[in-house]
């Protein structure tokens, strides 16, 4: 059996949340909307689907990728915004085959895929629907020897669209909600940290009945007094804080002291500050949005409402500049080499060179949606000389690891080890050979003060700070060899 995903929806009735990205990667308790509905498919044993996307496809595809983390083999097929479902068929008439499955990825449901094809049996038809309460549930079952028309569903936003005339298979312990509104957007959250959509697979752990914290979470005991409460991975509630009852973090959220939430939805990478009062809304950054009223407030005040995070997209200098300027680094670095080799063998004569496991910048998307930076094997000389110990990091840089400019490489142990939302947020930045912390401060430097300036730098980054940073750092290289050079001459001498 093959499925078709449509995670194709803009959904303009969300905005302002859609202004950024599109319903099926909305975060729903954790997790985008259309990965549940791709562990709904594993969970019913369907292993091959055909995922249609619109606006925002790189962004689905990157998340879902091949689909190999589910066992479910995933393709992807373009569709325009707005393209009727007619024509989206015709498109795809060509690359299916056999028994079809017709899924709407946009859409909250329960996990109800396989319990509706074990009843699907029963009803003939060239086709059949699942409804939850009478309304169709963007859930399909077109069999092998149905007519040329598919009838695909169209958007739930639009009513008629989404009118299914096909038999229905009524779910009755099923839940539903089409996302069609930002009262059904926060409504679906709270719904599925209560546990009201049966089969959803929530990422984190239970630890008191309606509590849930995601991995690597930092909770004040305190501010864990009413129910039910979802808390996503890397979030940080302090002390004093209160979380009423009806609240959602998504990952890397910060609530201050003194901060009160009831009835509240905050979205990834969201500060919410010391002292503010959000009661029946959904926050994403700076904006408020008023679930009673509809009204969206823009909050300018970092310090009460903020985005912790930047764009990933906003990067200064791409990936290809980065590796044409390593291979530049490295033809002019030749004159090191011999020198590299004399100094590692004077510093260990056992063990000039060393591998190191180092967190870099190429990364794969994770279960909870968010991308997870993959970890690369690098080498370091045994020498104390700076210019020298890193110098084999360029090969690094051709690989894409890392970067000219950067942060610097943690290992995952340190990185792990880290337990402060302010320290990660030097994350925001691209690992790299030259960076603040390796240029602008003192080789014995603590550690501390590297990561503060290098959170500086990840939250002020721009093409003129990467451009001298850059120079610094091939000066550093050209200075570096005039001082060994002198060294070894004076030890000569």
């Amino acid at each position: 059996m093959q499925a078709i995903v449509f995670a194709n929806r803009p959904g303009h009735a969300l905005a302002p949340l859609t202004d950024r990205t599109c319903v099926a990667l909305l975060p729903v308790v954790g997790k985008p909307v259309v990965v549940h509905t791709v562990e709904s498919l594993a969970a019913a044993g369907v292993r091959d689907a055909l995922v249609v996307v619109g606006p925002h496809a790189d962004a689905v595809e990157a998340l879902l990728g091949d689909g190999t983390r589910w066992g479910v083999r995933i393709e992807y097929a373009l569709t325009r915004d707005g393209e009727a479902p007619d024509a989206i068929a015709a498109q795809l008439r060509q690359r299916l085959s056999g028994e079809l499955l017709i899924v709407r990825g946009d859409v909250l449901r329960s996990a109800l895929i396989g319990d509706f094809l074990e009843r699907a049996v029963t009803v003939a038809g060239p086709s059949v629907a699942a409804t939850v309460g009478g309304v169709a549930a963007g859930v399909r079952l077109v069999r092998r020897d149905a007519p040329a028309a598919l009838g695909l569903p169209g958007d739930p936003e639009s009513a008629p669209g989404w009118c299914d005339a096909a038999p229905g298979v009524e779910m009755p312990r099923a839940a539903l909600n089409l996302l069609d509104s930002l009262a059904a957007y926060h409504a679906a959250n709270l719904a599925a940290a209560a546990g009201r959509f049966p089969g959803l697979i929530l990422p984190g752990r239970l630890c008191a009945p309606g509590v849930t914290i995601g991995r690597q979470t930092r909770v004040a005991r305190d501010a864990l007094i009413g129910r039910p409460l979802f808390i996503g991975s890397h979030c940080e509630v302090k002390a004093g804080a209160e979380l009423l009852g009806d609240v959602v973090l998504s990952e890397d959220v910060v609530v201050d002291r003194g901060a009160t939430l009831r009835g509240a939805v905050v979205l990834p990478q969201t500060y919410v500050g010391a002292g503010v009062d959000v009661s029946d809304a959904i926050v994403w950054a700076g904006d408020l949005i008023d679930i009673r009223s509809g009204v969206t407030t823009r909050v300018t005040d970092a310090f009460l409402l903020g985005a912790l995070g930047v764009d990933s997209l906003a990067v200064p200098l791409s990936g290809i500049v980065h590796r044409a300027l390593g291979a530049l680094l490295l033809v002019l670095s030749v004159p090191l080499w011999p020198l590299l080799l004399l100094a590692s063998l004077a510093a260990d004569m056992r063990r000039p060179f060393r591998r190191v496991r180092l967190i870099g910048n190429r990364s794969r998307p994770g279960v909870d949606g968010q991308r997870e930076r993959l970890v690369f094997t690098g080498i370091e000389s045994a020498t104390a000389v700076p210019v020298l110990r890193h110098l084999p990091k360029l090969f690094a840089v051709l690989r894409g690891d890392l970067h000219v400019v950067g942060v610097r490489p943690l290992t995952p142990e340190l990185a792990a080890a880290r337990r402060e939302a302010w320290e990660r947020l030097r994350d925001e930045a691209p690992a790299g050979l030259f960076g603040p912390a390796q240029i602008e401060l003192a080789a014995d430097a603590p550690d501390e003060e590297r990561t503060i300036a290098e959170v500086f730098y990840a939250r002020t980054r721009s093409l003129t700070v990467d451009l001298r940073l850059l120079a610094r750092g091939c000066a550093a290289l050209c200075s570096g060899r005039a001082w060994i050079g002198a060294r070894l001459r004076s030890a000569a001498a």
